[in-house]
C-alpha cells in the first residue's frame, strides 16, 4: 500500500453511524475521508466536521450509489481532490421496511438489493479500475449477521442481499489477491445506530437486549474500529473473511 503520503478512504453511507464513526476513527489514525451520502446533508456536514477535528481531509459527495454515472462522479470526484482511493468501504445500506415474505413485492424486492448490493457492485467495480493498475487497494464490505441467520423479523429480503454482498466479498477477494487488493467484510450483529431507530421498536430492542451474552447492543464505534484493523497493516494476511462482531449474539 502507498505510504507516501496520507491514505484515503471512500466511505459510502458516510453521513450517520457506521460510515460517521469510522470516517472519525480512521481520521484519528490520520486517513484521509472522503465520505458518501445520498440525502442526509446535515449528516455529511457532522461528519466532516469530526474529521477535521480528528485532524485530517475531508471531503463530502452526494451521490446515489444505486445509479452508474453517479458512482462514476464520486470516484471522479475523489480521485480529482485526493489523486488516489487506498480504501473502499461499502457501507451503504438499508433493509427499506419490515416485510413478511408472502408480503414482499417486486418493487421492495429490487429496491432492497439495489441498496445493498447493487451499490457494492457499482462502487467496487468502479474503484477497482483505479487500484488494479496500481497493485494495491483494501475494500470493505458492511454485511450483516442477518445474513447467516436468514432474517428473523420479517426481513428475509434484506438478510438475502447481505448473503449476496457475502458472496461479492470472498468472490472479490479471490479474483483481485493478485493484484495486491484485500477484500473482507463485517457482520455486525445487534447495533445501536440510525437504522434501528428506523426498523425496531422499542418492544424489539427490549426483547434482544437480555439475548447477547456480552450484556449491551453493539455501537457503532464497536464496528467502526474492526474497520479500523481492516484498514491497517495488522490485516496484510486476511482476505475473503466476514468478521462477526455481535456481542455473540
Amino acid at each position: 500500500m502507498n505510504t507516501d503520503q496520507k491514505q484515503v478512504v471512500l466511505i459510502t453511507g458516510g453521513s450517520s453511524g457506521i460510515g460517521q464513526a469510522s470516517a472519525k476513527i480512521l481520521a484519528e489514525k490520520g486517513y484521509a475521508i472522503v465520505a458518501a451520502y445520498n440525502s442526509n446533508a446535515e449528516g455529511a456536514e457532522k461528519t466532516k466536521q469530526l474529521v477535521e477535528q480528528a485532524g485530517s481531509e475531508c471531503l463530502i459527495v452526494k451521490a446515489d450509489v444505486t445509479i452508474k454515472e453517479e458512482v462514476q462522479k464520486l470516484v471522479e470526484e475523489t480521485l480529482n481532490a485526493f489523486g488516489q482511493i487506498d480504501i473502499l468501504v461499502n457501507n451503504a445500506g438499508a433493509a427499506i421496511k419490515r416485510s413478511s415474505f408472502l408480503d414482499i413485492d417486486e418493487e421492495l424486492w429490487e429496491k432492497t438489493y439495489d441498496v445493498n448490493v447493487k451499490s457494492v457492485f457499482l462502487v467496487s467495480q468502479t474503484v477497482l479500475k483505479h487500484m488494479v493498475p496500481r497493485k494495491s487497494g483494501r475494500i470493505i464490505n458492511i454485511s450483516s449477521v442477518a445474513a447467516r441467520i436468514g432474517g428473523p423479523g420479517e426481513s428475509i429480503h434484506y438478510a438475502s442481499a447481505k448473503g449476496a454482498v457475502n458472496t461479492l466479498t470472498v468472490g472479490l477477494s479471490k479474483e483481485f489477491a493478485a493484484h495486491g487488493i484485500l477484500v473482507n467484510g463485517i457482520a455486525p450483529g445487534f447495533i445501536l445506530t440510525p437504522f434501528q431507530d428506523k426498523y425496531s421498536t422499542q418492544e424489539r430492542i427490549d426483547r434482544i437486549l437480555p439475548t447477547i451474552p456480552i450484556g449491551r447492543a453493539g455501537t457503532s464505534e464497536d464496528i467502526a474500529k474492526v474497520v479500523a484493523f481492516l484498514a491497517s497493516d495488522s490485516a496484510d494476511y486476511m482476505m475473503g473473511e466476514i468478521i462477526t462482531v455481535s456481542g455473540g449474539r
